[in-house]
């Protein structure tokens, strides 16, 4: 099988799995939103700003290496799992027993007990590392995506029914572990790829120097995209940053999903492409997946947006109104982040590392500052801080890596330039019609004229000025 019929194999597998766990998933998570309050989801995420740090960091991107480099004999297979290993027993019992700390320097003490507890996930993400590289490497998705959908749905499950027997934030922390537990059980048995450790870093310089770039890459991603949680938890408490980390799980709950998706696919296509191929067909995948992804993104974003006070209302229910207007905000802003999340596995791929980490240092860098200004202004801040900085960061980004893989910037924009059209003619005739359709705020039957009226408008501007591009996502997806 070739390269693209691989791809569009492991996409179509990885997409299905991923289609029918989100449908699960996703209505276990509304419902446990409407069970639990803004204060546990606030917890929830001043002790995620500290474990999902750690998480990115836990193989010092040696992950990547086993991605990439095809050359890798077993005895460097046994060094790698060797520094996995000792990683992550660290982040184990730094996380452990720095969690009184992290407590007091949010001033809460009920985070103890959940960062404590939290911690024990290293000792599983120990055994998730050989056998979900060699499936990535290999572009091998049609098991995992059994193992993906289980995962999804126990998760959630165990999330749902600690909800519902009020155990409140812990269903959160213990849904968290019940994921984790079952990824790294389900990834052994379909992919069995361990081997006894070595714990000698003998001719791992070339790779260390590979992951420290990934690494790196990783931790600026986090501190521009987790920062206005680090903030807002500091500067705002737990009850006003369970509002925020709610409507921004919402807001990014496609973003989270599918960059999964994109990165253990597009990665390693990416790496062969530019192996085996020339730097014409790296430009081509680059384009073709901006196509088709802003053909998708827009209208899901900005049909959150423009929905978001009735969406709220109907899934959550009135106690999260003061969400509406940041959901509204973020979600004009989620597409171009989507977008932006195909640059670092086409960074890797094409063995620029070290662009795709500067990249991230810019965002960093314009973020946080960012973030900080907007908190004076409470959460809303926080959003509009995404709203105003983000194009910007988006912007540079995008013109770095077209340089790189020698793509005209204005080549790359104009790939959206039509779904862009397209989702703000849509936008504006769910704002303008809104007043028209029966119903209000809350009612099931209005949001859902909205929703059709938003996908009316989309599909006909889209047939009008970009048939060719519906019909190229169409036989996509059937193909």
């Amino acid at each position: 099988m070739d390269i693209r019929s691989k791809v569009m194999s492991a996409l179509r597998w990885s997409a299905a799995a991923r289609f029918l766990g989100q449908a699960v998933s996703w209505g276990i998570t509304i419902m446990v939103i409407r069970l639990l309050s803004p204060g546990d989801y606030g917890l929830m995420a001043m002790a995620m700003v500290v474990v999902s740090l750690l998480i990115l960091l836990n193989t010092a991107g040696l992950d990547a290496v086993l991605v990439q480099d095809r050359e890798i004999d077993e005895q460097m297979t046994r060094q790698i799992f060797g520094v996995v290993i000792v990683i992550n027993v660290l982040f184990f019992l730094l996380l452990f027993l720095s969690a009184d700390a992290v407590a007091a320097f949010y001033g809460e003490p009920a985070l103890t007990p959940i960062v404590q507890v939290l911690s024990f996930q290293f000792l599983l993400l120990i055994f998730e590392t050989l056998p979900q590289s060699r499936l990535e490497r290999d572009i091998e998705f049609a098991q995992r995506s059994v193992v993906d959908f289980a995962t999804l749905v126990m998760g959630s499950l165990v999330t749902l029914v600690m909800a519902l027997t009020g155990f409140g934030v812990w269903a959160l922390i213990w849904g968290m572990l019940a994921t984790n537990g079952t990824r790294m059980i389900g990834l052994n048995l379909i992919a069995r790829n361990l081997v006894w450790p070595s714990f000698s870093l003998r001719g791992m310089r070339k790779h260390f120097a590979f992951g420290g770039f990934v690494t790196t890459d990783r931790g600026l991603w986090y501190m521009f995209s987790e920062s206005d949680k680090f903030i807002g938890g500091k500067l705002l408490g737990n009850h006003l940053l369970g509002y925020y980390a709610v409507a921004s799980q919402l807001a990014s709950l496609p973003i989270h999903k599918i960059s999964g998706l994109l990165n253990s696919v597009a990665f390693p296509a990416f790496s062969h492409a530019h192996a085996h191929t020339d730097a014409k067909t790296v430009q081509n995948y680059l384009l073709k997946a901006t196509r088709i992804l802003g053909i998708a993104a827009f209208p899901v974003f900005f049909g959150i947006s423009c929905t978001a006070e009735p969406l709220i209302a109907c899934l959550l229910g009135e106690k999260w109104l003061p969400a509406a207007p940041l959901l509204q905000l973020l979600g004009v802003v989620m597409p171009f982040r989507l977008m932006s999340n195909i640059f670092p596995p086409l960074l890797w791929g094409v063995g620029s590392p070290a662009t795709s980490a500067s990249n991230f240092l810019i965002a960093a860098i314009l973020m946080p500052v960012a973030f900080y200004a907007g908190a004076r202004w409470g959460v809303i801040g926080l959003a509009y801080a995404w709203l105003c900085m983000y194009p910007v960061v988006f912007f540079i980004t995008a013109l770095r890596t077209c340089r790189i893989v020698g793509v005209g910037l204005l080549g790359y924009l104009s790939q959206m330039l039509r779904p862009v059209a397209a989702g703000v003619t849509m936008y504006a005739t769910v704002y303008f019609l809104q007043d028209a359709v029966f119903g209000s705020v809350g009612d099931w039957v209005y949001l859902l004229q909205l929703v059709v009226l938003g996908v009316v408008a989309y599909g006909a501007a889209m047939l009008l000025i970009d048939r060719k591009g519906v019909i190229e996502t169409l036989q996509l997806i059937r193909t």
